[in-house]
C-alpha cells in the first residue's frame, strides 16, 4: 500500500479533502479515505516556515510515508501565469533569508555556514525529489518558486523580487516543505494553484475560491493517477 502525506497550511486550502466528520477533529493529522491502494493523511501545519516545519517533523518523526505532497495556493511574479493556473513546483528556495549587506542581498545559504550533509545547494536551492511518470504532472506546467516570511505587496518589492529571482510563484510554506522532506529522504511533490499575480496588493484581483476549486479538480486527478501504481 502507497503511504501518502499531503500537507496543506490551511484547512480553507484543504477543506476538498476533509469529510464532515473529521471535520470535527481537532487533530492536524487527518486521515483521507481514498481506496485500498493507497493511504492518505492530511496535515494541516499553520501557515509560514516555522509552523510547517514544526509539524511535518512531528508527523515524519512517528510516521512512515512515500510521498509527500504540499498542496496550496500561491502568488505569481511571471505574467504568463495568471490566476487559477495550476503548477507544479520543481524547485524554491528561502526568499528572504539572508544577510542585507547595504543594498545587496546575500542568501544564507551562499554564506558557507550551513553543513555539507544539510542538502541544500550552495544557492539555497532545494528540489523536488519525486520520480513519478503519471500523466496528471505531465498536463501542468513545471515553474520555481520562493518562500517568504512577508508576501511581496508592493510594485517597489514585487519589482525587487523578480530582478533577484525571475518569473517565480511565492508562498510562505514550498521550501520548508521541500527541507524536512529532503531530510527525510521522502520524495516529495508540490502542487499550487495561483491565486493572484505578485503585484501592487489588490484584494479585488484576487481569486482564492477559483483557485481552490481549480486545486481540488486537479487533485482528485493526481489520487487517481497514484492509485495506479503499484
Amino acid at each position: 500500500m502507497l503511504k501518502i502525506l499531503i500537507v496543506a497550511a490551511t484547512v480553507q486550502e484543504s477543506a476538498f479533502l476533509i469529510s464532515k466528520k473529521s471535520k470535527k477533529s481537532t487533530s492536524q493529522l487527518i486521515p483521507i479515505t481514498v481506496n485500498k491502494s493507497i493511504q492518505v493523511d492530511l496535515l494541516i501545519t499553520g501557515p509560514g516556515v516555522v509552523a510547517t516545519t514544526f509539524g511535518m517533523t512531528k508527523t515524519l518523526e512517528n510516521n512512515d510515508y512515500q510521498l509527500a505532497i504540499n498542496i496550496g495556493i500561491c502568488g505569481s511574479l511571471d505574467k504568463t501565469m495568471r490566476p487559477v493556473k495550476l503548477i507544479n513546483i520543481v524547485s524554491d528556495q528561502f526568499g528572504d533569508f539572508g544577510i542585507e549587506d547595504n543594498n545587496e542581498f546575500i542568501p544564507a545559504f551562499s554564506t558557507g555556514l550551513f553543513p555539507k550533509q544539510s542538502g541544500i545547494h550552495s544557492k539555497g536551492v532545494l528540489k523536488s525529489t519525486n520520480k513519478l511518470n503519471i500523466s496528471s504532472l505531465k498536463a501542468i506546467p513545471k515553474r520555481n518558486g520562493i518562500t517568504v516570511q512577508k508576501v511581496h505587496g508592493s510594485t517597489k518589492s514585487a519589482r525587487e523580487a523578480y530582478n533577484r529571482y525571475g518569473p517565480v510563484m511565492e508562498s510562505m510554506e514550498g521550501a520548508a516543505f521541500f527541507y524536512v522532506a529532503n531530510q527525510y529522504q521522502i520524495p516529495s511533490l508540490q502542487i499550487r494553484a495561483i491565486s493572484n499575480m505578485v503585484e501592487k496588493r489588490n484584494r479585488k484581483a484576487w481569486k482564492v475560491e477559483d483557485a481552490i476549486d481549480a486545486l481540488a479538480g486537479y487533485v482528485s486527478l493526481l489520487l487517481l493517477d497514484l492509485q495506479s501504481l503499484k
